[in-house]
């Protein structure tokens, strides 16, 4: 079962491995963006894969996805989407105990520390915040910044920020972000932003929609500061150009911070020293910690999230071994 975002990316995931390792599979291309899987599904016509093999169901989650989800004769139900998709998957996967394996959202941090490469530690964590609107759920969702360099790395990423270009996705201009998906994605945003505002947070950049394009979902990459760890915004999975950035004290600090989550997907330290960054390595409680670096995963990885953010994952020889089942065989001749 596929999401709006990146969907051929995470079908192509999901089936290369259900395949490789002799089983049949069905998606369910989300119906906000079935568009790229079916066209996909045209281009796999002309290789004469034997009949059901590879099939495609278009529909609802409450109607077509519940009730693969509920068939007997589902072997596992790979699902990527929200945390309350996953929730209802795994109550219909229960009529028959099948295995699920879930990729739901994210909430990751990024720790800054005083001795990080600045430009390398901004320049990577607005381009993760920006790409596809922030609607990824490995982006970078908060920052935490050492108080001795807070101001200093302000000052940089509003102006990293600001300098963000923003034009529809089909625009000549290359920009570096466009739209959101849809009205309800905008609402979600703004209102989770507005909220932030009430409760104290200080906007240095953006805070609310673009208002110079005719059309689309458009909101301005934002920046916010003077944010606390049980605000909303800090908390919950935003899912839009939104940065909130908090400072800390000492790096075990941070990473208490870092950990007080009900997310675990991703997470992210930038410093130079190499004993901090294994140390929040082995001590941030996320499926996958990016050092001095952007957020992407590699396929010969394991994409995996803790906590709420799922169950299992993909990629890799441990993403192949979640379409295997282990089976064990005595034998005694006499």
């Amino acid at each position: 079962m596929l999401p709006w975002n990146w969907p051929f990316f995470v079908m192509a995931r999901k089936v290369a491995a259900s395949l490789i390792t002799g089983n049949t599979c069905v998606i369910k291309p989300s119906c906000i963006a079935p568009n790229t899987i079916m066209e996909w599904a045209k281009m796999i016509q002309k290789i004469e894969l034997p009949a059901g093999v590879l099939n495609i169901v278009c529909g609802s989650g409450p109607i077509v996805g519940n009730a693969l989800s509920k068939s007997p004769t589902t072997g596992i139900i790979s699902l990527t989407g929200s945390v309350f998709a996953g929730q209802k998957v795994m109550e219909a996967a229960s009529a028959n105990i099948t295995k699920v394996s879930l990729e739901l959202g994210g909430k990751a941090p990024a720790i800054v520390c005083a001795d990080a490469n600045l430009e390398l530690a901004v320049n990577a964590i607005v381009t993760s915040r920006i790409t596809y609107s922030g609607q990824i759920c490995n982006c970078a969702e908060r920052v935490y910044v050492e108080e001795s360099i807070h101001d200093q790395f302000l000052e940089m990423v509003t102006a990293k920020m600001k300098a963000v270009t923003v034009a529809d996705a089909f625009s000549d201009d290359n920009p570096d972000m466009s739209a959101l998906v849809s009205k309800a994605q905008l609402d979600k945003v703004s209102e989770m932003v507005e909220y932030a505002k009430k409760e104290g947070a200080e906007v240095l950049v953006g805070g609310s929609r673009s208002s110079q394009f005719d059309k689309g979902y458009f909101y301005q990459p934002t920046l916010l500061t003077n944010v606390r760890q049980d605000m909303q915004i800090i908390q919950e999975e935003v899912f839009g150009p939104v940065l909130p950035v908090m400072k800390f004290g000492t790096l075990d600090e941070a990473i208490a911070l870092a950990n007080d989550s009900e997310f675990g997907l991703t997470s992210s330290i930038f410093s130079e020293n190499f004993n901090k960054v294994m140390h929040a390595a082995e001590e941030l409680q996320y499926g996958e910690t990016y050092i001095n670096r952007e957020y992407f995963e590699a396929i010969q990885g394991f994409h995996a999230g803790w906590k709420k953010s799922g169950l299992g994952g993909a990629d890799g020889k441990h993403g192949m071994e979640e379409f295997l089942q282990t089976k064990v065989v005595y034998a005694q001749y006499r």
